[in-house]
């Protein structure tokens, strides 16, 4: 008779323990420095009972939040939507195929403390990090060839999506497109670039269609932020018409990067942003200086992981960016909700460009 035996990995016990450490730091000490967002209203259900639940993502977390707190009590509600959002990053990074150092490496980016609280609690954070989990997972799945039995965990996921973040689901398409079309048409590395100069034309050209509707709405933007709340800044990004395309480069990273080195040592939080963003650009760059010293010995760009990479990533954090543009804690707040994704998506490009030429070179030893 067999024994039954359960194997689990180390790294990603320690990880799991992380999320729910951080889900009582969020709970019972981050909260004594600022609001959790919207977690204490998604827990109190005050607009449960509701019909509009299942096409209105405020709805569906008041639902959602408070029929788990009847049943399990305020603290514990969060629990599921820790499990949720862990099961959205296993899903996807998972489908990597990481030795231990590889995972040790996107666990630890996937572990700094802002996206641990923001995504352990009862958050939309939460559920946009499992829903973008099991899409990446699928578009992983579809790049590497490979049968996806969870098409309707799919199907559901794309349904959250819609509900939850539709403007992400423009550089979803965009990636899914791209991978589409490389398979069957721009199958040749210079035809991929002609490709990627394709998917700037037509970005360009639906800004430009809609440069009306996103002009005003960028005016509408600083409505929603209170000079009074003591992070917001002042509104000097978007004064004249048209300013939002202008200064998009500049409003993307910041939205992404968050507080300014004078907002961090204004306040602590910020400056524990502050470092946690150095920290993700710093290994960004590391892993980009690789990648462009693999190009100069080989000879040769791989276009075809830098088109899926920018088609999805410049997509999200454009339309990201009017959330964080003008106060440095909605930037990160609101970051969390694609962190996982955009982080996943770019270390499985680095990862493949790397096997690629450690599998030629390997090669060519052998053939001396």
């Amino acid at each position: 008779m067999k024994k039954f035996s359960l194997r689990v990995n180390k790294l990603w016990f320690i990880f799991v323990l992380l999320k729910i450490t951080y889900m009582f730091l969020a709970l019972f000490v981050y909260s004594k420095f600022t609001t959790l967002g919207d977690t204490d209203r998604y827990l109190s259900g005050r607009t449960y009972g509701s019909s509009a639940w299942f096409y209105s993502s405020t709805y569906m977390m008041d639902f959602l939040a408070h029929s788990f707190s009847k049943v399990m009590g305020s603290t514990l509600a969060n629990v599921p939507f820790l499990a949720v959002s862990i099961y959205g990053i296993y899903y996807s990074v998972k489908r990597l195929d990481l030795n231990n150092r590889e995972l040790f490496f996107i666990l630890l980016l996937l572990s700094l403390p802002s996206f641990g609280i923001w995504t352990s609690i009862a958050s939309k954070e939460a559920i946009a990090v499992f829903f973008l989990g099991i899409i990446l997972g699928f578009i992983i799945d579809l790049i590497k060839n490979r049968p996806n039995r969870s098409k309707g965990l799919v199907l559901f996921a794309f349904y959250l999506c819609a509900v939850f973040k539709p403007q992400y689901l423009i550089g979803i398409f965009s990636l899914l497109i791209f991978v589409f079309l490389s398979k069957r048409i721009f199958i040749r590395s210079f035809d991929k670039l002609f490709l990627i100069l394709l998917f700037f034309l037509f970005s360009f050209l639906l800004l430009y269609l809609f440069r009306a509707q996103i002009n005003e709405f960028s005016f509408i933007m600083p409505r929603h932020f209170s000079l009074s709340g003591g992070s917001t800044r002042v509104n000097t990004i978007w004064v004249n018409d048209y300013d939002v395309f202008w200064n998009a480069p500049y409003g993307m990273l910041i939205s992404f990067f968050g507080p300014t080195i004078s907002e961090a040592i204004s306040k602590p939080t910020h400056l524990v942003t502050f470092f946690e963003s150095l920290l993700i650009f710093g290994c960004f760059l590391y892993s980009i200086l690789k990648v462009v010293l693999i190009s100069i010995n080989t000879n040769r760009f791989n276009v075809y992981y830098f088109g899926i990479f920018v088609t999805a990533s410049l997509w999200i954090l454009f339309v990201h960016y009017p959330f964080g543009a003008l106060n440095p804690g909605s930037a990160i707040r609101y970051r969390e909700n694609f962190y996982s994704f955009v982080v996943v998506l770019f270390y499985f490009g680095y990862i493949e460009v790397k096997r690629n030429y450690q599998i030629s070179k390997t090669f060519n030893k052998k053939t001396i």
